[in-house]
């Protein structure tokens, strides 16, 4: 049985007639929208301190209002419209520095194996940055936050693979799944059962489970779970 959670388009169409829904999701997008103006401006850019990222963060609520699912992906149609007004921006302030939807980090037009790198290294950035801030959405709805994982994540080695066996358990047995995801409850008794874990072992691993469970569900590249959801 396979378990799917919300899309991020689903979510955008969702809150956006909700003033408070949709200040929550920019606000936890805002890691992204810095990345994406960052990367068109060149340099680093700071909330409170750079008007660009002003820009960004009204172009991302524009993407919000004008968003279909004809559009594609959500955040493919948010990073165009961020690019777009960033564009407007520097054209109306009458700025010498010009940007460009298909200039990335390239000079006259050629792309050398340096910036096809550094394209490269950029999309991955984003991508880490964009798996973090929806595994910690996800994390929000049971309650968890990164930072309390972090904090109960097993220091050894030997225990956290004991823990990742038992969520490989839970995510290939579609009874203990289902319970799981709709009871947001680790079923103990099942899992002590399947497992042959100590359910006191099993309680003391609980968040560091579901965790783990979660980020296999959610089939995360990028998040580490061995060090609390870093990268």
């Amino acid at each position: 049985m396979a378990f799917h959670m919300q899309s991020l388009e689903n979510r955008v169409i969702e809150v956006r007639d909700d003033k408070y829904k949709t200040s929550r999701l920019i606000s936890e997008f805002t890691p992204f929208i810095a990345s994406v103006a960052q990367k068109r401006v060149g340099r680093f850019l700071q909330y409170g301190t750079d008007e660009e990222l002003s820009v960004g963060l009204a172009a991302f609520k524009e993407a919000m209002d004008s968003y279909d699912m004809d559009r594609g992906k959500f955040l493919s149609f948010a990073r165009l419209v961020i690019s777009m007004r960033l564009i407007d921006y520097y054209r109306k302030k009458g700025k010498e520095k010009t940007l460009s939807l298909d200039d990335d980090n390239t000079t006259s037009g050629l792309i050398d194996s340096s910036s096809m790198e550094q394209y490269r290294i950029d999309d991955e950035n984003e991508a880490r940055i964009l798996e973090i801030i929806e595994y910690r959405s996800e994390l929000e709805k049971w309650g968890v936050s990164l930072e309390q994982l972090a904090e109960v994540s097993p220091r050894k080695e030997n225990l956290r693979e004991q823990y990742k066996d038992v969520a490989k358990v839970i995510v290939g047995n579609s009874g203990i799944l289902k319970t799981l995801m709709e009871t947001k409850r680790l079923p103990i008794k099942e899992i002590e059962e399947t497992t042959m874990l100590h359910r006191k072992k099993l309680e003391r691993g609980r968040i560091y489970i579901i965790a783990i469970v979660l980020a296999m569900v959610m089939e995360l590249s990028y998040v580490d779970i061995r060090r609390g959801g870093g990268i």
